[in-house]
């Protein structure tokens, strides 16, 4: 009762700065060069920001929406600004794809995709292997899903694993194998740029720089490169920490894929199973290959033409029509119900509008910034400005709503890549990607609140020590390699 009592409490306070927040700034004087319009766009943003990080998603942003409907940003009023909201391309992207990608879970092929990666024979009696393949495992279902899915999935067979091989808290290698096993899975939430909470900086960038005169798309496939080659070169450097450290990894030796296989017996895959595996890679490359052979074979072109929201409702609408045993691949009803996270549809809506707003000439934000900011950004070299914002991505989203902090950093990314004559579209995709390296506290993540309340895993200083300088090294790589390989990649 006293802890129910304690969380209530805590939200009514953190409600209560939330709407203070955004009603100051819409009392307050404007703020030269920010214009009252722009306080205003300003108050209902760093509200939702605020309620986002402390509260909830859905309902700050409803909030934050109807706060900016009748800001005065749009002359038409609120109506419009719902509609232009809540009917962005991105929005509905993520719609579609949630009950897509929802359908994969909720027809059991998770569990199947697990096995496979889990029951390698290579990984017989070579602990290092079979390491890799696990993190491996999870870093896939983490793309294809969510970090929570990934661990819900692979927690109960990792666990279940060290007991059968006599491992205990007391192992070094314990605390080393489960923190690995979150910071694999939270590396590779935003892999996939067209699904999950990435879309909401990824699309607020392209708004911004709409809103700027020079519209930006962001590239996919080498946005996916990076993130891949990065997460692995981070890997690869946690799994060499292991060896390096000696980290006593002895009672894996007896790790046999036939115990993960006597633990994970399933049925034989089912039609209905075998199509929706199928479709993963035929969804990505739809997606992916229309860019680069559009002009080589008409299918490849229309591809291209519908673009990622096309593509995605073609799938859907294949899956409704086509039946197996009388029923279709596709109960969209139900998958709504179940898979439909109303909070993330919300939030891009908001975040993605509210974004735009700021960078609109009429709200004064964006030369505001640059003469607040000017100061500590504007002497600096391109790696020493790109080394700086980075490092404020990564501190900053471990207190705070990931996709939010990278949506606040863009006006700065924009501002700052202009006054220095470089392209922003490294550092905004070096930032998204930072922003979700959010594992050292409880705040920074809903799937790091679920890793800190782990006590049967995890301490947080066990958390900590392992996971502070892993983040510091992720950092360093992604200015000093990641900055770099993006730019050789985009030829900018």
């Amino acid at each position: 009762m006293a802890e129910a009592k304690k969380k209530k409490d805590l939200y009514l306070v953190h409600t209560a700065i939330g709407l203070a927040i955004t009603a100051l700034f819409w009392v307050l004087p404007p703020i030269e060069p920010i214009t009252p319009v722009g306080m205003k766009c300003v108050g209902a943003f760093l509200g939702m920001v605020y309620l986002w990080s402390m509260v909830d998603t859905l309902w700050p942003s409803i909030f934050g929406l109807f706060m900016l409907g009748i800001s005065g940003i749009d002359p038409a009023g609120l109506n419009s600004v719902w509609l232009n909201a809540v009917g962005n391309f991105t929005v509905l992207l993520v719609m579609f794809a949630l009950v897509l990608f929802g359908a994969v879970h909720e027809v059991g092929d998770t569990m199947y995709i697990a096995r496979w990666f889990l029951t390698k024979k290579v990984f017989k009696g070579r602990p290092f292997v079979f390491i890799a393949i696990f993190y491996v495992c999870c870093g896939v279902l983490s793309a294809l899903l969510s970090p929570i899915t990934s661990l819900i999935i692979l927690w109960p067979i990792a666990i279940s694993l060290t007991k059968t091989l006599g491992l205990t808290r007391e192992d070094k290698i314990w605390s080393w194998f489960f923190v690995g096993m979150f910071l694999v899975s939270t590396l590779m939430q935003p892999f996939f740029p067209f699904m999950g909470a990435q879309l909401v900086p990824l699309s607020a960038f392209q708004g911004m720089t709409a809103q700027m005169g020079t519209p930006m798309e962001v590239p996919m496939l080498q946005y996916m490169a990076v993130n891949l080659i990065m997460t692995v070169l981070i890997m690869t450097i946690y799994i060499l920490a292991i060896k390096l450290l000696r980290v006593d990894v002895s009672k894996l030796k007896a790790i046999d894929p036939a115990m993960i296989e006597a633990q994970m017996q399933l049925p034989p895959m089912s039609k209905v199973q075998k199509i929706y595996l199928i479709m993963i890679p035929c969804y990505i490359a739809a997606l992916l290959l229309p860019n680069f052979l559009k002009g080589l074979w008409a299918p490849f072109g229309f591809l291209a033409q519908l673009g990622p929201l096309g593509v995605t409702v073609l799938f859907i609408l294949i899956f409704l029509i086509v039946r197996i045993d009388g029923k279709p691949l596709l109960d969209f009803k139900e998958m709504a119900y179940r898979q439909m996270n109303w909070g993330i549809f919300f939030m891009i809506a908001a975040a993605v509008y509210g974004a735009n707003t700021l960078s609109n000439e009429a709200t004064g934000v964006v030369p505001f910034l640059i003469q607040v900011l000017n100061p500590i950004l504007g002497g600096q070299s391109e790696m020493g400005f790109v080394a700086i914002m980075f490092l404020v991505a990564l501190l900053i989203t471990n207190f705070a709503n990931n996709a939010a902090m990278a949506v606040v950093l863009l006006p700065v990314v924009l501002a700052f890549s202009n006054q220095l004559g470089i392209s922003p579209i490294p550092v905004a995709l070096g930032v998204t990607l930072m922003v979700f390296v959010a594992m050292l506290t409880p705040a920074a993540s809903p799937h790091a609140g679920m890793m800190h309340g782990r006590k049967d895993l995890y301490s947080t200083g066990e958390i900590l020590k392992i996971g502070f300088p892993m983040c510091l090294i992720t950092w360093a790589l992604y200015s000093f390699v990641g900055y770099p390989l993006m730019k050789l990649l985009l030829g900018v």
